[in-house]
């Protein structure tokens, strides 16, 4: 490899870098910013994990974006961490939306204009089990995004 193809590949390699950590770090600050962490922390009463907590933040943008540049790479782990890891990423992804629509104040609004004022934790359960039954009818018939 020559000086110059060297130079172009760090090059190349510094961008991606400076470019996936931008990238990172503004979406966690707008998960931090709409109070998904802080809400969690909050509610399960479990501040003095907080180091674990920022830890697990730093592993899940690190192996996030090993995978992401490279999805062939497997872990020899077996069927267990897969649905481990199926598990935590749709609870991750349910706070998120909870969380964005909260901020939105989506679900208030939806309510008052549907005149639901009974029920309520009800209605919520029907909306995850309809979104589980999507995302498993989704995976079990194969379907490419």
């Amino acid at each position: 490899m020559s000086v110059s193809e060297c130079v172009a590949w760090l090059t190349w390699f510094f961008f991606g870098i400076a470019a996936g950590s931008a990238t990172t770090a503004g979406v966690f600050a707008f998960l931090m910013k709409i109070g998904i962490y802080p809400r969690m922390i909050g509610t399960s009463h479990t501040i003095r994990v907080l180091a674990f907590y920022e830890w697990m933040v730093i592993g899940g943008i690190i192996g996030g974006g090993i995978y992401s540049v490279y999805p062939q790479l497997t872990l020899p782990l077996g069927g267990w961490f897969v649905v481990l890891w199926g598990m935590c990423a749709g609870i991750y992804v349910g706070c998120v939306a909870a969380a964005l629509s909260e901020v939105l104040n989506v679900f208030p609004v939806l309510f008052r204009r549907l005149k639901v004022d009974r029920g309520i934790p009800f209605f919520m359960l029907m909306m995850a089990g309809g979104k589980m039954c999507g995302a498993l009818w989704y995976f079990w018939h194969g379907l490419k995004p």
